[in-house]
C-alpha cells in the first residue's frame, strides 16, 4: 500500500482536484466491470453474454452522456452535483434491482453519470499535454488500488454491497462541488464546427480500439479464473499490475512517438490475454497492455488535437466515440465466448485494434488538410 501512498504525495496536479475526484470515482466504478460480469452471473444464473448487456447499458449511457454534454451543458457547479447525485442513486439501484432488466436500466444511469465526469475532466484538459497526462493518470493510479479491493469485496460481501459501496465512492465529488464554477459565460451554440477529414478519421480510430480492447479486457477476470484457473486474488493482482505499469506512461513528457506503433502493441496483449492458455502469458499480456495502452492514448489525443481546427470541441467527441466502442466489445467478446472459441476472440479483438493503428499511423504519416470552416475561428496549423 506504501506505493500507491507516495505516489499520490508526488502527484501535483494541474487540473482541479475537484475533476480528479471525479474521474477517479468513475473509474473504480469501470474497474469493477471485469470483476461484476462473472458475479452476476453465478449469482443470477445466468451466462457471461446475457450479463454484457449490463455492460452494455451503462456504456449506453456514458456514450449520451458524453456526446450530449459538449452540446447541450456547460460545466457549472449544479451540472456536476447531479451527475455525481445520479451516480449514488443509480449504483443504490443497483443494489436492490429484482431482476437483469432493471439492473441494466439502472447501469445505464450509472453510465449517465460516468459520462459527466469524464466531460468534466477532459473538457478542461485536453489539448493541452500536461493536462491530458494528470487526468490520463488518474485512471491507472486509482486502478492499482481499486482492483484487488473490488474483487475482495466481491467474494466476501457480494454484488449488491459492492454496488452500496460504489453509491458511496461517486458520491465523493459533492465534497468538492465548490471549486466548481457556479457558472460560466453562455456558449455560442451556432459556433460549433464539423470535425475535420483527419480528426473523423482519428476519431474512428479511437471507437475501434476502445471496440476491440473491451472485447477482451472486460473479460480478462473471467478468462484468468474460468480458462486459465487462476485464483480472483492473482488475478485482481494482476490488473493492479496493469494499473501500476501504466502510471509511468500517463505521465511521460517526453516523445511518445506513434500512437499507432503503440496500439498494435496492444492488438498483441489481446491476443496474449484471450488465446494463449498459459499463465505467465496471460500475466505479461495483461500487465503490458496497461504500459502500451496509457502511452498510446495520450498520443492519440494529442494527434487528434493538432488535426483539429477547433480541438477544444473535440474532447466530448472522442469521449463519446470511444465510449461508443466499448458498448460494443463486450457484445462481440459475449458471443464469441458463449461459443466456446476464446481463441478466435484474441484474434477478432487483435484484427479490429491493429486496423485502428493503422488509421492513426495514415493519419500521423500523412498531413490532411484542415478543413476550413466558414464561421470566423482561431486558426490551427496542421502538423
Amino acid at each position: 500500500m506504501q506505493v500507491p501512498v507516495r505516489l499520490l504525495v508526488a502527484f501535483k496536479p494541474s487540473v482541479a482536484p475537484a475533476l480528479l475526484v471525479a474521474i477517479a470515482s468513475s473509474t473504480v466504478v469501470f474497474s469493477a466491470t471485469p470483476f461484476l460480469l462473472p458475479a452476476i452471473a453465478a449469482d443470477r444464473d445466468v451466462s457471461l453474454s446475457v450479463v454484457g448487456w449490463v455492460s452494455t447499458g451503462q456504456l449506453g449511457g456514458f456514450v449520451a452522456a458524453s456526446f450530449l454534454a459538449g452540446r447541450l451543458l456547460r460545466p457549472e457547479r449544479h451540472v456536476f452535483i447531479i451527475g455525481a447525485v445520479l451516480g449514488v442513486l443509480a449504483n443504490l439501484s443497483s443494489a436492490i434491482a429484482p431482476n437483469l432488466a432493471l439492473l441494466t436500466v439502472a447501469r445505464s444511469a450509472s453510465g449517465l453519470s460516468l459520462g459527466l465526469a469524464a466531460w468534466f475532466g477532459w473538457q478542461a484538459a485536453f489539448g493541452d499535454n500536461e493536462r491530458t497526462g494528470d487526468v490520463a493518470v488518474i485512471g491507472p493510479l486509482v486502478g492499482v488500488i481499486s482492483a484487488p479491493v473490488l474483487s475482495l469485496l466481491i467474494q466476501t460481501a457480494g454484488v449488491d454491497s459492492l454496488f452500496v459501496v460504489l453509491a458511496g465512492i461517486t458520491g465523493l465529488p459533492l465534497l468538492f462541488a465548490h471549486q466548481i464554477d457556479r457558472s460560466v459565460a453562455p456558449i455560442d451554440r451556432g459556433a460549433r464546427h464539423g470535425a475535420t477529414r483527419a480528426a473523423r478519421l482519428i476519431l474512428l480510430a479511437l471507437g475501434l480500439i476502445t471496440m476491440g480492447g473491451s472485447t477482451v479486457f472486460v473479460y480478462a477476470a473471467a478468462i484468468g479464473t474460468g480458462l486459465n484457473g487462476l485464483s480472483a486474488g492473482t488475478v485482481a493482482l494482476l490488473f493492479s499490475g496493469n494499473a501500476m505499469a501504466g502510471i509511468p506512461s500517463a505521465k511521460w513528457q517526453g516523445r511518445r512517438g506513434s500512437a499507432g506503433f503503440w496500439f498494435f502493441g496492444t492488438a498483441v496483449c489481446s491476443v496474449l490475454i484471450a488465446s494463449v492458455r498459459n499463465d505467465l502469458v496471460f500475466a505479461i499480456g495483461l500487465v503490458g497492455w496497461g504500459f502500451i495502452f496509457f502511452m498510446g492514448l495520450p498520443a492519440a489525443f494529442g494527434l487528434l488535437a493538432s488535426r483539429s481546427a477547433f480541438p477544444q470541441e473535440r474532447a466530448g467527441d472522442a469521449q463519446a466515440i470511444m465510449a461508443l466502442g466499448r458498448v460494443f466489445g463486450p457484445l462481440i467478446g459475449g458471443a464469441l465466448l458463449a461459443s466456446g472459441s476464446s481463441t478466435s476472440l484474441g484474434i477478432v479483438a487483435a484484427g479490429i485494434i491493429a486496423s485502428a493503428a493503422l488509421m492513426l499511423l495514415y493519419a500521423d504519416r500523412r498531413n490532411l488538410p484542415l478543413r476550413r470552416s466558414s464561421t470566423p475561428g482561431p486558426a490551427v496549423a496542421s502538423s
